[in-house]
Formats: C-alpha cells, sequence, structure tokens
C-alpha cells in the first residue's frame, strides 16, 4: 500500500487541469510539474493507480459460504423435460411456415454476404 499511495499522489501531482481541460502525464518520478503528454493512455495510468487506493475502502466479496443468497441449478436446467420457460410460460412447437420462413431468410442473409464478400474481391482486382 504505501507504494500505491505514493504513486497516486505522483500521477495526480502530473495531472494539469488547465492544459487541454485534464491532461495527465507519464513521467511521474518528475515531480509536481507536467510533462506535456497527454491522451487517454495517460488519463487510464493515473486513474488505475489513484483508484487502486480504493481497494482497501471495498466491502469483502460475498461467496455462498459468506452471506450470499442466490440458489444454484448444478444441472443448469437440462434436468427439467418441461417444454416451459422460466416464466412460465409453454412454448408452442414450431410450424412449418415459421422453419419456411427461417430458411428463406437465412438464405437471403448468407447470399447477401457472399454477393457482398464477390463484390469487395471483384473490385479490389479490378
Amino acid at each position: 500500500m504505501p507504494l500505491l499511495k505514493s504513486s497516486a499522489a505522483a500521477a495526480a501531482l502530473q495531472c494539469d487541469g488547465t492544459a487541454f481541460s485534464y491532461a495527465c502525464g507519464f513521467k511521474w518520478i518528475d515531480g509536481a510539474t507536467w510533462d506535456g503528454t497527454n491522451g487517454i493512455g495517460q488519463q487510464m495510468s493515473a486513474l488505475e493507480v489513484i483508484q487502486a487506493n480504493l481497494i482497501v475502502q471495498a466491502k469483502v466479496l460475498v461467496t455462498n459460504t459468506t452471506g450470499g443468497t442466490s440458489v444454484g441449478d448444478s444441472s443448469a436446467g437440462t434436468g427439467s423435460s418441461s417444454s416451459s420457460s422460466s416464466d412460465g410460460i409453454i412454448d408452442a412447437p414450431v410450424t412449418t411456415a415459421e422453419k419456411a420462413g427461417a430458411g428463406i431468410l437465412t438464405f437471403g442473409m448468407v447470399s447477401a454476404i457472399i454477393g457482398g464478400t464477390w463484390l469487395m474481391i471483384s473490385e479490389v482486382g479490378g
């Protein structure tokens, strides 16, 4: 924790609220002056080291032996012979018209993908 605290303090000193709105640098060892670099990488690095210090305030994880209340299903629903879903609604069997519609949509999508791929390949060579 002492290393995290000192790194977080150095990172915070590298963040300059006036230049580029909020810019943080990478050279934390250089002291309290902003090193002139900015970007998402610098900001995320500073955020990570500062946020890491919050670990001491985090609550203890809850598991099934330390107060968890979730009820598990080791069969993952595979042991049921019922065709009803978890919300109690019984699923109707799939009709021939639904199967035909699904086949037509699938054929259309596959055709569009193959056609689009062919169009891109033929445009590159031509």
